[in-house]
């Protein structure tokens, strides 16, 4: 009996260390490594491209589909909604606030990121119209393909990172780049 008793207290301790270490070790860490991961896909030199490639689609005209692309890319954490041309293949993105409070390098980065992989990822999208309030900004598909030497494999892991993701960090190419290819309204 005694014995028994002792094995029990001992599964017992073992029970409530392996708790304790579940509650204040492991989900904790796993909470900040999500948090971590969310904070990076807010950047456009950090996003992370497979997370968006559930989206692609032949087609603009899919608004859940469209909307919900967005929602994965940089840029994603201001509120926003949409709005649909299809007779124009366009698609316009209203976001809820204003340039000025996210921070002009963000917004410029974001747009050129988030473009580039509208763009790659709706094969028939022709126009982005990116309104904030006081803002307005318009992105074509050929200016946007313009900039890569093989567009119709940008996806590629390794074809992003080289010259799209790379080139976020280099704040002298994203204002030439947001200069030049992309229109204030």
């Amino acid at each position: 009996m005694k014995n028994r008793n002792r094995i029990i207290i001992c599964l017992l301790v073992i029970g409530i260390v392996l708790f304790t270490a579940v509650q204040f070790i492991v989900i904790p860490h796993n909470k900040a490594e999500r948090d971590r991961y969310l904070a990076a896909q807010q950047e456009p030199a950090t996003h992370d491209i497979s997370s968006i490639l559930k989206y692609k689609n032949e087609y603009m005209g899919n608004a859940a589909n469209d909307a919900e692309l967005f929602r994965n890319l940089p840029l994603s954490s201001v509120e926003m909604n949409f709005e649909l041309f299809p007779d124009n293949l366009e698609l316009e993105v209203n976001y809820k606030e204003t340039v000025w409070n996210i921070g002009e390098e963000k917004v410029k980065s974001s747009l050129l990121y988030n473009s580039t992989a509208a763009f790659a990822l709706i094969n028939n999208l022709k126009v982005i119209d990116f309104n904030f309030s006081g803002a307005s900004y318009q992105v074509k598909r050929a200016d946007i393909e313009s900039l890569y030497p093989d567009f119709s494999n940008i996806l590629e892991k390794e074809n992003w990172s080289n010259y799209v993701q790379n080139k976020m960090n280099d704040p002298q190419y994203i204002k030439n780049v947001f200069q030049k290819l992309i229109k204030t309204k």
